[in-house]
């Protein structure tokens, strides 16, 4: 993974410091040095500080999404950076409850600081024989609707100006729905927690 490397730090290790005292008399060591610590401080830097790249709370923005990845927990683009954080936190749990309506709700409440109502059908299904498919009416299905904060939506109430519309609902739905059982029938929607109660954007 690329990434830009750091402005040189002031006050930052010299190499001048390792060499034998016979070899810092005159200036021809320093002027030869001071190209490498130009090079190398930002590494060194980076290295002294590695344990920061990986932390959830401490990481870069890039990092962030790179991590993310990992976990197959990557939130949608409009989700805020400390939503993105704390779905990096929650980590082993989050995936842990993948497929429940407890990790739904805590996906929803941690990740997206939303609230998510949730009605479905219960129960399981079993057959006697392979293939044999429930009909429409033995289908396990659900209704979620999910209602999302200022953070997401946007603060000013503008949709178009926050870009919270269409796009932004359509991406919330789609992860949403990653997180419901392949075998249930789901309907999603997205609300604006401004928006009149019964309003729904999707």
């Amino acid at each position: 993974m690329a990434r830009e490397v750091p402005p040189l730090v002031p006050g930052s290790r010299s190499l001048r410091a390792l060499l034998p005292e016979s070899y810092r008399q005159g200036g021809f060591a320093d002027r030869l040095l001071l190209g490498f610590d130009d090079t190398l401080a930002p590494v060194i830097h980076a290295l002294d500080c590695l344990d920061a790249y990986f932390g959830p709370r401490t990481a870069p923005g890039d990092f962030l999404d790179w991590m993310l990845a990992w976990t197959g927990t990557e939130p949608v683009a409009p989700v805020p950076e400390p939503g993105r954080r704390r779905a990096l936190e929650l980590g082993t749990r989050l995936q842990g409850r993948r497929g429940t309506r407890a990790g739904l709700e805590l996906f929803v409440r941690e990740v997206l600081g939303g609230h998510v109502e949730l009605t479905e059908s219960g129960g399981t299904y079993r057959s006697r024989w392979p293939e044999e498919y429930p009909t429409a009416a033995q289908r396990s299905w659900a209704e979620i609707r999910v209602t999302l904060p200022a953070a997401v939506t946007g603060a000013d109430g503008d949709a178009t100006a926050t870009g919270f519309g269409e796009a932004t609902a359509d991406a919330v739905v789609r992860l949403v729905r990653d997180w419901v059982p392949a075998d249930v029938d789901v309907r999603v929607s997205v609300t604006d927690g401004r928006l009149a109660a019964g309003q729904d954007v999707v």
